[in-house]
């Protein structure tokens, strides 16, 4: 029986998309980064019209990156120096870095069923800048979230974006300690 609804978000990994010579993409070890709220990917679209008879004759969509906001309690040091281009200071600081470069990255997580687990992975992604907010504490304590921005332009020889497994399928029990480029 098949999932009618997915809820929950959890376990959130990253890791480097390498492409090498000759094409050949070698994914990183994945890093676990506690405290996944939210992942929100949209995928982007253009539209193509062709106008026939004083009509709309044909009309196709041509697909381009998946764009979203990645969100979690705090994103933490490690994940910063490895993914974002942040580097400690002399004086103990770790100092955001304008114009760091950055690796482009793969994301895999974990999302609950109504029925089974699934976990998904997006590919060959770049990071924006850390977005939070600091506020007062007020009657009560708010914990304040950080996000970041993200693109991904996909698998660059076979062109997926993104894969889902469920259990059984030998990406599910491997994606989280060595997920592999995706292959037809």
């Amino acid at each position: 029986m098949a999932n009618k609804v997915l809820f929950g978000f959890s376990d959130l990994y990253v890791g480097t998309y390498t492409v090498g010579d000759g094409g050949t993409v070698t994914l990183g070890t994945p890093y676990h980064q506690a405290g996944a709220v939210g992942f929100s990917p949209e995928a982007s679209s253009d539209q193509s019209t062709f106008y026939a008879d004083n009509v709309p004759y044909y009309v196709t969509y041509s697909d381009g990156a998946i764009e979203g906001d990645l969100e979690v309690a705090m994103f933490d040091d490690s994940f910063k120096t490895q993914f974002l281009g942040y580097r400690a200071m002399t004086d103990g600081g770790l100092a955001q870095v304008k114009g760091a470069t950055k690796p482009n990255v793969y994301i895999a997580f974990e999302v609950q069923g109504d029925v089974e687990k699934r976990r998904v992975i997006f590919y060959n992604g770049s990071f924006g800048a850390i977005t939070r907010e600091y506020a007062t504490t007020e009657d009560s304590v708010e914990p304040q979230t950080e996000s970041i921005s993200v693109s991904f332009a996909g698998d660059n020889a076979t062109g997926v974006t993104m894969a889902t497994y469920k259990p059984g399928d030998t990406g599910y029990s491997t994606l989280f300690t060595a997920p592999t480029a995706p292959a037809f």
